[in-house]
């Protein structure tokens, strides 16, 4: 009988350290990628190389600027949902001054899905939980045409400020053919959100290349 109330006694036991990891794993769906508060601020660094020699003459333009996105406010939209208002500047120098405003954006979390509304376009940025290899389609609340987005890289590290931290990828496009090259991914970090995307855009016909390869990178960000 002794021996049977240990094995029972060990096996509960078992049963609830199995479900406190449950709970545990079940507790992090991955929002922590994608921080959402008033006040927040992301300052990127851009470098961004134009082509266009389908005409006589080659041309390529380099641009390099600083970009800012700052969580300026909130509101509920129609549906009862928060809604963040997102501000986003930019300035040409590299000291970080008389930065100028763009246009705003509104950034939700309804669903478990993150989604962007910019010019009345809604896109679905990350969804919840994330998962190595998971998709959705980006464009599953516009009407356009589906837009495969897929976790890739999942927790991989990603050195930010001298501090390895986990991040994810998100492939959003990657097409290669011998007509066009077409690549867009965005990458996530924890507890800090967006620290880089890259988009290349280009059409490689035999007359020459036309579009653009666009970099931006996080350079500092302020919870």
């Amino acid at each position: 009988m002794k021996n049977l109330l240990i094995v029972f006694i060990t096996a509960v036991l078992f049963m609830a350290c199995k479900d406190e990891g449950n709970e545990d794993e079940a507790g992090s769906i991955g929002t922590e990628y994608y921080p959402i508060k008033v006040g927040s601020t992301w300052i990127y660094t851009v470098d961004s190389i134009a082509y266009d020699d389908n005409g006589p003459t080659q041309a390529i333009d380099t641009f390099r600027y600083k970009y800012k996105e700052t969580i300026t406010s909130t509101d509920i939209d129609g549906t009862g949902n928060t809604e963040y208002l997102v501000s986003r500047y930019f300035t040409p120098t590299d000291t970080g001054e008389n930065w100028q405003s763009v246009n705003r954006y509104v950034v939700q979390l309804v669903n478990n899905k993150v989604q962007r509304v910019e010019e009345n376009v809604r896109l679905v940025k990350l969804v919840f939980p994330l998962k190595d290899r998971n998709s959705w389609n980006g464009n599953m609340f516009n009407g356009k045409e589906p837009l495969a987005y897929r976790v890739q890289e999942f927790k991989r590290g990603y050195l930010f400020n001298g501090t390895t931290t986990p991040s994810v990828k998100i492939d959003q496009y990657n097409v290669k053919n011998i007509i066009e090259e077409i690549r867009r991914y965005e990458r996530y970090a924890e507890n800090i959100g967006m620290v880089q995307l890259l988009f290349d855009s280009l059409n490689t016909q035999s007359t020459g290349t036309k579009g653009f390869r666009y970099r931006l990178n996080l350079q500092s960000y302020t919870p």
